[in-house]
């Protein structure tokens, strides 16, 4: 019997529930949206598994890729920033950039710090050299893409100002001066939202956003931003002087894009008051609902999740080359491969390794991006284990359902 805040997973691991956090992002609601089920599994405790907040993350290559850019760009802008530079042309900001090392030593840099965080991180430790490798031969294009994100930013000198660390935990009475910040934190405590802006440009009279994007243009991207302005009116301690938001602007490594000014924030605050609310009440449901959609080839929860386990997603056509599958171990079939059969339909299966798998006839596994394919030789279907695959388990069909 677990308690009324904890939960038990057909994986044998344990957890429990989150709350509805003080103060909302824009990424946290969209998740809400998505899948009541993904966001509460992803932000749950599980102290047996390790004592940082959430489940352990896994991360992909394009994901780091995007990280290791935007922390780039917010290194220079920062340095730029600092050293009163007003021009990229200039030969101040040329030294600048030098005296950081040139910009594969900056994604360098970016790239050694995330793998080193990986490295405690249990879904990842075994992977972070695999990693290390693959990156390593994408710096070039890491460079290239930080490099044109800071040649669309504007640099605006900021007056010196007393150095503070602002975040939606330990907001700070300090306004914005006038200047560019980078990664600025904006809080809306009466509204509780959130939200870190890329880049900020304050003038005397107005505002400008900006915020970087590496990946595929989204409209969710137009209203993220139409809400990061939103913050920025809200944000009585950072904008104490009401100065309006004269531009929003969309950043991509090969161009730009101008998104419209809201003429009625008000109407954009109401909407997002609603969709806090329901939020709220998504979250507070045990267990969260569950969404299953073609999205969830892209949760990183679900491994634990019976909803997705029992949906027609799982049961992903066998042409397909990478798909998920429950496997109930049957009987070893030579040193690295088993006979299996599908939990969702009983189809038999083959199920091969690069190694001494630690599988045990009678139990079923859970396992994630395998490799699928057909074989004449062989009247199932054929599952194979790569580097990038996950097995959990042995799955409990008694458990408590999460």
């Amino acid at each position: 019997m677990t308690e009324p805040g904890s939960f038990e997973t057909a994986i044998n691991v344990s957890g429990g529930w989150p709350t509805p956090p003080t103060l909302w992002s824009f990424s946290a609601l969209e998740e809400v949206k998505l899948c009541p089920r993904r966001y509460a599994l992803k932000r749950a405790s599980y102290p047996d598994l390790w004592n940082r907040p959430g489940y352990p993350e896994r991360v992909r290559e394009a994901g780091l890729v995007g990280a290791v850019v935007h922390e780039g760009v917010q290194a220079v802008l920062l340095a730029l920033n600092r050293a009163g530079c007003a021009l990229l042309a200039e030969a101040k900001a040329v030294e600048v950039i030098r005296q950081l090392g040139g910009y594969t030593e900056i994604a360098t840099r970016a790239l050694d710090a995330h793998l080193e965080k990986l490295a405690t991180n249990p879904r990842m430790s075994s992977s972070v050299d695999r990693l290390r490798q693959r990156l390593g031969h994408r710096c070039a294009e890491m460079r290239q893409a930080i490099q044109a994100l800071v040649s669309q930013s504007p640099i605006i000198h900021t007056e010196p100002y007393v150095a503070r660390e602002r975040s939606a935990d330990r907001p700070v009475n300090s306004r914005l001066p006038v200047g560019t910040h980078p990664e600025a934190t904006l809080v809306a405590q009466a509204d509780r939202f959130t939200g870190r802006i890329d880049l900020l440009a304050v003038h005397a009279d107005h505002v400008d956003i900006i915020d970087f994007k590496t990946g595929e243009r989204s409209q969710r991207h137009t209203r993220q931003l139409q809400l990061y302005g939103l913050l920025w009116v809200l944000d009585e301690e950072a904008n104490p002087d009401r100065l309006p938001v004269r531009s929003l602007t969309l950043t991509y490594v090969t161009d730009g894009a101008t998104v419209t000014v809201p003429d009625d924030w008000e109407a954009l605050r109401t909407g997002l008051h609603e969709e806090i609310a329901a939020a709220d009440d998504l979250v507070r449901q045990r267990p969260p609902l569950a969404s299953p959609s073609a999205e969830c080839w892209h949760c990183p929860v679900r491994q634990m999740c019976d909803e997705y386990w029992r949906s027609a997603f799982v049961d992903r056509d066998p042409g397909v080359t990478v798909t998920d599958a429950e496997v109930r171990i049957l009987s070893r079939n030579g040193p690295t491969s088993w006979r299996g059969a599908l939990g969702v339909d009983g189809t038999d299966v083959l199920l091969r390794t690069s190694h001494d798998a630690s599988l045990q006839p009678g139990t079923s596994v859970r396992i994630l991006d395998l490799l699928a394919s057909r074989s004449e030789d062989f009247d199932g279907l054929i599952l194979t284990l790569t580097q990038g695959s996950e097995v959990f388990g042995p799955v409990n069909d008694r458990r408590a359902t999460p």
